[in-house]
């Protein structure tokens, strides 16, 4: 005879259904009221038991916490955000780990004493053009780097002869703070081309940048990002290939972008309306490696972060500009293509990249700034979807073949955002640039360049 309440395993929960049980909990005060929720992390992963204000309370005070085992449909009403109001992690996640080599050695470098304060780096691949004054350079590492200086010059660093040569002068524009009520984080940003032909500097979270052609120094684009609360996000500015051409896709007002060819500065975006009715910031870019998806962290009012993205030959055809093919110059606003990935309530300007030419990783799990856990989330662009999220990475990122790099605060940490295991660390080493070519991140610190050379996994 089967007893009542129990159907091949199934049984009355205390939930009230008759289901099977979901693997987490639930404390008794949640059932079946609507109420504010804590997610009380297990250390699997990201699983979480939930439960009241009240409950939490008691598991600080180390008191058991009446956790009942609920059905699934009861518990997902919680953990997909259709019940009540999320109020914060607790606990620690879990973090999956699998060592592997990292490979590679830390190098040290004296930077010479001519480069003065350095404000920024970037890498440059191995550059076979001319120099300034016409004269063909006489070679060229393929580690070169770009350095930003204190009195406003780009100086090309090869650390392995330790020799420097002047590119161009004057490339900073100075601004003065016009809200100082407003404590922004203001500096001044090097962006390199990936052929290495050109460069940018901006002001992030101001107004204005320059761009400079690095075979002559010469500045080719004076930029202007919009008046409107520059201060909240870096200056939006990005080079990417479209059309097998180098383009730099601008801010040029607050809600609007373009894009233009570094060499001449001709605006290449298609006419239109673009931005001239978007309530929407734009913020710090981020393009696909092959150049078909362009992201974008910025955000709208209440405020909210809001990460979307496109596709590049949505928004400015397939062919060159002068081709029939022009696209639509409304794309990054309300296109076929666009889309949104994620918000944040009051939360943007966070750790972003690429991992593939599809996979976009975003930092911080979660969605509202003060309740962000440490981890990234994974979506896939060309099905539509956020794929997996972790718990763990936290800092800058940084994507490398199939791995995912984090500048944690105590070090490099290597992931495969593939499964969310930890597989190396480079401890005390925490780097603000990878140079893609040589395949190496690097560092400033004080008199010294750091560096460390990586190998892409396959």
């Amino acid at each position: 005879m089967q007893r009542c309440g129990t159907l091949a395993g199934v049984k009355t929960l205390p939930c009230g259904h008759v289901a099977h049980a979901a693997t987490n909990r639930l404390c008794r005060h949640l059932l079946p009221a609507t109420i504010d929720y804590h997610a009380l992390l297990t250390g699997r992963g990201l699983e979480a038991d939930y439960c009241c204000a009240d409950c939490l309370r008691a598991a600080e005070r180390g008191e058991a916490v009446p956790l009942v085992p609920v059905c699934e449909g009861c518990y997902a009403r919680y953990a997909d955000d259709e019940d009540g109001q999320f109020s914060g992690w607790h606990g620690e996640p879990g973090i999956a780990e699998r060592p592997e080599p990292v490979g590679g050695r830390l190098l040290v470098t004296p930077l010479p004493d001519e480069l003065g304060t350095v404000l920024d780096i970037a890498g440059v691949p191995s550059l076979g053009r001319a120099s300034l004054g016409g004269q063909q350079r006489a070679g060229g590492s393929q580690a070169d780097w770009l350095v930003l200086t204190a009195d406003a010059r780009l100086v090309l660093f090869d650390p392995a002869s330790g020799t420097c040569e002047e590119i161009a002068t004057d490339v900073l524009t100075p601004e003065a703070d016009e809200r100082p009520w407003v404590r922004r984080v203001f500096r001044h940003r090097l962006h390199v081309s990936d052929d290495g032909r050109f460069a940018a500097v901006v002001n992030d979270r101001g107004h204005h940048g320059r761009v400079v052609d690095l075979g002559t120094g010469r500045v080719t684009m004076t930029l202007h990002g919009g008046d409107y609360h520059p201060e909240e996000v870096p200056f939006s500015l990005a080079f990417t290939v479209h059309a097998g051409r180098t383009v730099v896709v601008h801010r040029t007002d607050w809600n609007r972008l373009d894009v233009s060819d570094p060499a001449t500065g001709e605006r290449l975006t298609p006419p239109g309306r673009e931005g001239g009715y978007q309530d929407y910031f734009h913020g710090a870019l981020y393009p696909s490696p092959t150049g078909r998806w362009l992201a974008d962290d910025g955000w709208v009012w209440a405020p909210c972060g809001l990460v979307t993205a496109w596709e590049m030959t949505a928004w400015l055809g397939a062919g060159p500009p002068e081709s029939a093919d022009r696209g639509n110059p409304e794309e990054p606003g309300d296109g076929l293509s666009v889309q949104d990935l994620c918000q944040r309530w009051y939360g943007w300007n966070q750790p972003m990249c690429w991992i593939a030419d599809d996979l976009f990783a975003v930092g911080g799990i979660g969605d509202d700034e003060e309740r962000l856990l440490a981890g990234v989330r994974i979506f896939d662009l060309a099905a539509g979807t956020e794929v997996r999220a972790f718990a763990g990475p936290r800092g800058p990122l940084f994507g490398v073949g199939r791995r995912l790099y984090a500048a944690a605060p105590a070090g490099l940490e290597i992931w495969d955002p593939f499964t969310g295991h930890r597989t190396g660390r480079v401890p005390g080493f925490v780097p603000t640039a990878l140079h893609r070519a040589a395949q190496e991140f690097a560092a400033v610190d004080g008199r010294r360049l750091l560096r460390l050379s990586i190998a892409a996994q396959p």
